[in-house]
C-alpha cells in the first residue's frame, strides 16, 4: 500500500511530498500447495513402507523452495511405497494372472514416475494412461490402483497446464478412493491434490478458490478422523497450512488466523518448514495489527527455521526477510529494513530466472532500497535502482489482471523517480515524469491505489504551477486531487492534509482569505486529531504491556 509519508509544505518555494511506498507482492515458494502422494493398498512389509513414507515427506519439505517438479519427486517416492504395499487391509486376488497384472501395473506406474521425475510430462502422461488402463482391466479390488494411476496422470496434466482435465481426474480418483478405502490417508491426499489444482485454476474457471477451500477442508476432516495415522496427520497439517494461506489471500484474516493457530498448536510434531510457514503468516498478521514485538518474534523464529533447513543464502529465506523488512517499515524503523532488503536482493540476483515470479520480489526490494537512498539524498544509486525496477517490471508477463497490476506498479515507480528528479533540481524532467505517472494511474484498474496515485500526481503537477505563480492552472488540479482523495478515503482522513494545506496556501497567496477559510478549519481539525492520536500512542507506549 502506498501512502503519503510526509505532508506537503505550505511554502511557495517548494511544495512536495516524499516518495511513496507500496506493498509489493511477496514471493513465497508455498504460494501453491504441494501435491501429496497416494497409492493402492496391498500386502507388504509395513515397517519398511512406513520408513519410506517418512523419507518421502522429509524430501517433500526439504525441497519446498525448489520448482514444483522437484518437490513432486517426494510424491513419487511415496507412490513407490504405495506400489510395494501401503497398509494391511486389502489385497488383490492371489491368482497368477492377477499377480502378473499387478507386476505389469507396477512397471507402467514406475515408468510414469521416472518420466515425471525427468520432467518428461508427455512421457509421464503416456505411461500413466497405460497404467490406468491396466488397473481398470485388473481383477479384484483395483479401485486404489485406479485412483493412484489417475493421481499421477492428473499431476502430469497439471504440469502441462491442462488444469481442467487434471481437476476432473482427481475428482474421479477421490470418489473412487472414498468408495473403496473410505476415510483413509490416500483419500485425504487426493482431496488435498484436488484443492491444489482447483486453486491453480483460479476465478472464472469451472473450479475456483471456493472449490479449493472445500477440497482442503475435506482433506482436513478425513485427517481429523484418523488421529493415529501418521500419514493422515501430515496431510492434515498441509491442509491447515493451505487453508490458512488461502483465507489470508482472500482477506479473511480471522479464519486464516484460526487455521494458523491450530497448526502451530498441533499435538503432532510439526515439520520445520511447515512451522516456519505458519510463523511467517502469523508474523505478517501481527504486523497488520500493529503488534510489533510479537510480530518480530514470530518472524525472526521463522527466518531461523528457514535458515536451518535451507541455508542462509537460499531463496527459501526471502519471504521471511521480506516480512521482517515490511515490519520495520511499518514500525518506522526504516534503517533496520535496509540490510534485509540488501540481503534478499543478493539472494534473488543469484537465483532469479529472467521473467520469473522472483523478479517481482526483487523489484520490490530494489524499490524499497532506492527509497531509502533517496531519503538519504543518494540520488545516483537511487535513480539506478528505480530504473532497474522499471526494467524488471517491463519483462513481467501474465494475464489481464497481472498486466493491470504491472501498470499500477510502473506508475508508482515512475512517480518515485519523478520525485527524485524534483529533489535533484531537475524540475522539467520531474514534471514530465509526473505526467507519465498520471497517465499510467488512469490506465490502471481503478480502485483505491489508482485513485490515490492520481491524486498524488495531480498534487505535484499543481505544485509546479503554484511555484511559478500560475494559480489559475494550479487550482483545478489541487481541487481534483482533493476530490479523488475524498472519494477514496472519506473527508476525515489525515492523509488529506497535504492537499488541504496546499489549497489553503494557494488561496492565501492570492489574498482570497474567505475561500481559504474552510480549508484552514479542516487542516486545524485534522491536525488536532493527529496530535491526539500521537499522544494516545505515546501514553500506551509509556504504560507498557
Amino acid at each position: 500500500m502506498w501512502r503519503f509519508r510526509q505532508p506537503m509544505r505550505r511554502a511557495a518555494s517548494r511544495v512536495r511530498t516524499r516518495p511513496l511506498r507500496r506493498r509489493w507482492a511477496m514471493w513465497n515458494s508455498t504460494a501453491r500447495c504441494r501435491p501429496m502422494a497416494c497409492g493402492p493398498e496391498s500386502g507388504g512389509p509395513p515397517v519398511r513402507n512406513a520408513r519410506l513414507i517418512r523419507s518421502g515427506f522429509r524430501f517433500l519439505l526439504r525441497f519446498r523452495s525448489t520448482p514444483r517438479w522437484q518437490r513432486l519427486v517426494a510424491a513419487l517416492l511415496l507412490a513407490i511405497a504405495a506400489a510395494t504395499g501401503l497398509g494391511s487391509g486389502m489385497a488383490l486376488a492371489a491368482a497368477d494372472d492377477a499377480a502378473a497384472g499387478q507386476r505389469q501395473w507396477q512397471s507402467l506406474y514406475a515408468r510414469a514416475q521416472d518420466a515425471y521425475g525427468r520432467r518428461d510430462w508427455t512421457g509421464a502422461e503416456q505411461a500413466a494412461r497405460q497404467a490406468l488402463a491396466q488397473a481398470r482391466a485388473g481383477q479384484g479390488q483395483t479401485g486404489p490402483f485406479v485412483a493412484s494411476s489417475q493421481n499421477i496422470l492428473a499431476l502430469s496434466l497439471q504440469r502441462q497446464g491442462r488444469l481442467q482435465e487434471a481437476a476432473e481426474l482427481l475428482g474421479e480418483a477421490l470418489e473412487t478412493s472414498r468408495q473403496t478405502l473410505g476415510r483413509h490417508a490416500n483419500t485425504a491426499s487426493l482431496a488435498f491434490n484436488l484443492g491444489s489444482v482447483q486453486e491453480e485454476l483460479g476465478p472464472g474457471q469451472t473450479a475456483d478458490q471456493q472449490h479449493a477451500l472445500a477440497s482442503y477442508e475435506q482433506a482436513l476432516r478425513i485427517a481429523d478422523a484418523l488421529p493415529g495415522d501418521t500419514a493422515a496427520t501430515q496431510v492434515g497439517q498441509q491442509a491447515l497450512a493451505a487453508l490458512g494461506r488461502l483465507h489470508a489471500e482472500r482477506g479473511e484474516a480471522q479464519r486464516a488466523d484460526a487455521y494458523n493457530r491450530r497448526l502451530l498448536q498441533s499435538q503432532a510434531s510439526l515439520p520445520p518448514d511447515l512451522r516456519a510457514d505458519a510463523l511467517l503468516r502469523q508474523g505478517m498478521a501481527l504486523t497488520q495489527q500493529g503488534q510489533w514485538s510479537e510480530a518480530q518474534a514470530a518472524l525472526e523464529e521463522s527466518l531461523q527455521l528457514f535458515e536451518a533447513a535451507h541455508g542462509a543464502r537460499d531463496a527459501a529465506v526471502v519471504p521471511a526477510l521480506t516480512a521482517l523488512a515490511n515490519l520495520h517499515h511499518a514500525s518506522g524503523q526504516h534503517e533496520r529494513a535496509v540490510p534485509l532488503h540488501q540481503r534478499a536482493m543478493d539472494i534473488l540476483r543469484q537465483q532469479t530466472v529472467q521473467g520469473g515470479a522472483q523478479e517481482a520480489v526483487l523489484a520490490g526490494h530494489l524499490n524499497e532500497l532506492a527509497l531509502w537512498q533517496l531519503q538519504d539524498r543518494q540520488f545516483e544509486p537511487a535513480r539506478a535502482g528505480f530504473e532497474e525496477v522499471l526494467a524488471l517490471l517491463e519483462r513481467q508477463n501474465g494475464d489481464a489482471k497481472t498486466a493491470g497490476e504491472k501498470t499500477l506498479a510502473r506508475a508508482d515507480v515512475v512517480g518515485n523517480l519523478a520525485q527524485l528528479e524534483g529533489q535533484a533540481g531537475q524540475d522539467d524532467v520531474s514534471r514530465d515524469l509526473h505526467r507519465q505517472a498520471l497517465a499510467l494511474y488512469r490506465a490502471a484498474p481503478q480502485g483505491l491505489p489508482a485513485q490515490l496515485g492520481q491524486a498524488r500526481s495531480l498534487n505535484f503537477l499543481a505544485a509546479f504551477d503554484y511555484r511559478r505563480r500560475r494559480f489559475a492552472e494550479a487550482e483545478p488540479q489541487f481541487l481534483q486531487a482533493l476530490a479523488l482523495m475524498e472519494q477514496a478515503l472519506g473527508t476525515a482522513d489525515e492523509r488529506l492534509l497535504p492537499v488541504l494545506q496546499n489549497l489553503e496556501a494557494l488561496y492565501l497567496s492570492q489574498g482570497r482569505a474567505e475561500q481559504a477559510r474552510p480549508y484552514q478549519l479542516r487542516v486545524h481539525e485534522l491536525q488536532r486529531k493527529q496530535q491526539a492520536g500521537q499522544q494516545a500512542g505515546d501514553a500506551a507506549g509509556t504504560a507498557g504491556p
